[in-house]
């Protein structure tokens, strides 16, 4: 992905709440929930996090990127994503 074609901030926040959205359940998530921490997501959601990410924008998860602080809410996801995208 180049820099001209890469997603904004507030577009990554976008995606990554409708699919976060879809996956929970919940049509009323806040981009700072707790997912997992809070009970609204569980592992298997998170592997499934992590599919969306990279076939989405592909980006490569990394196994450093495996911490509970870049899936347990919106927000944490979409930084996730803007740093990969970066990268």
């Amino acid at each position: 992905m180049t820099a001209q074609n890469a997603p904004t901030d507030e577009e990554i926040v976008a995606v990554v709440r409708e699919f976060i959205t879809r996956l929970s359940g919940h049509p009323d998530i806040e981009d700072d929930w707790p997912l997992i921490s809070g009970g609204v997501l569980d592992s298997i959601a998170a592997v499934q996090m992590v599919d969306f990410v990279e076939r989405t924008f592909h980006v490569e998860v990394t196994d450093e990127d495996l911490e509970l602080l870049n899936f347990d809410s919106v927000r944490g996801l979409a930084a996730l994503v803007t740093r990969r995208v970066a990268a």
